[in-house]
């Protein structure tokens, strides 16, 4: 029991962590994009709606990959926030797409690949410990 309090913990302080950091990163971001002034090759990365096929990709990926973790959340358990911690990249990187234009577009992906490094380390990290903890289980 113990040792669920502390994947309970872990998985929220990070998801927590990463969340707030992508909301700030964003919102400054997009605030520093709509109160500088540019000229020339400077004003190719402005804030501005975009949509087309690889948004659709995107929205569909992220809205079948949550149903999909909404149903086995409790059964995923504790892999189930790591995966929510990469889902919730996807849905930073959609974001920078579609309101962002130039090249300001990769800090949404540059965000997704933080938290898909994440939630891959943190799933990592579980299964070794998983698999320290049943070793130790069959040794006794």
């Amino acid at each position: 029991m113990k040792s669920k309090k502390v994947y309970l913990t872990i998985n929220w302080v990070t998801f927590t962590i990463i969340l707030l950091v992508g909301i700030s990163t964003a919102a400054l971001t997009l605030y520093d994009l709509n109160t500088q002034i540019t000229f020339g090759e400077e004003s190719q990365s402005r804030a501005g709606f975009r949509w087309g096929i690889i948004h659709k990709i995107i929205l569909i990926t992220v809205f079948l990959s949550t149903s999909l973790l909404c149903f086995g959340w409790k059964r995923l358990f504790p892999f189930n926030v790591p995966i929510a911690i990469i889902i919730a990249g996807l849905c930073y990187q959609l974001f920078f797409f579609t309101f962002t234009i130039g090249w300001v577009g990769f800090v949404g992906t540059f965000g997704f690949l933080i938290a898909f490094m994440v939630g891959v380390i943190l799933i990592i990290f579980y299964l070794v410990f998983k698999f320290l903890e049943i070793r130790k289980a069959n040794q006794t």
